[in-house]
């Protein structure tokens, strides 16, 4: 049976430093430099290794998550026990496409990334009735925000 190494070579594209003839040798224990010739199980436990190390440490996520959080916040939608509504503005088309707890973290630095630029360019406007509640804020909010960003400034 010929084995695909398409997801070896992109996890090892995310590691240059690392050389793929040692990391065979590595684990093969020495026996072999090339790839067809690992066992499925050495094979496997590689890949593991290899996508361990590329993970983001739940650190690192944490620290995106909270620098997200903390920009929409300061453009005025609730973030203190309101998962409905961050979801609901975060899962907004223009914002970032799908729910918060969904974002890994290259997509949260991009969201951080947008939200930086929504603030430069003076934030959400403020909607004048109180809305009913949290979730609808946000949605309230995002439409605003699609609004806006669709209407073209001369």
């Amino acid at each position: 049976m010929k084995r695909d190494y398409r997801q070896f070579y992109a996890l090892l594209r995310q590691h240059p430093q690392v050389d793929k003839e040692e990391l065979v040798l590595q684990f093969t224990d020495g026996r072999t430099t090339h790839l067809r010739e690992m066992t499925g199980e050495e094979y496997m436990q590689m890949i593991g290794a290899l996508e361990e190390a590329s993970a983001p440490s739940q650190a690192e996520l944490k620290r995106w998550r909270s620098s997200a959080l903390l920009r929409i916040g300061r453009l005025g939608i609730n973030t203190i026990d309101n998962w409905d509504g961050i979801n609901a503005f975060v899962s907004s088309r223009k914002i970032a496409g799908k729910p918060f707890y969904g974002l890994k973290v290259p997509e949260l630095q991009q969201l951080v990334r947008k939200l930086e630029a929504i603030e430069r360019k003076g934030g959400l406007k403020a909607i004048e009735k109180e809305p009913e509640d949290a979730a609808s804020e946000a949605v309230q909010f995002a439409q605003l925000f699609i609004k806006r960003s669709t209407t073209v400034v001369s």
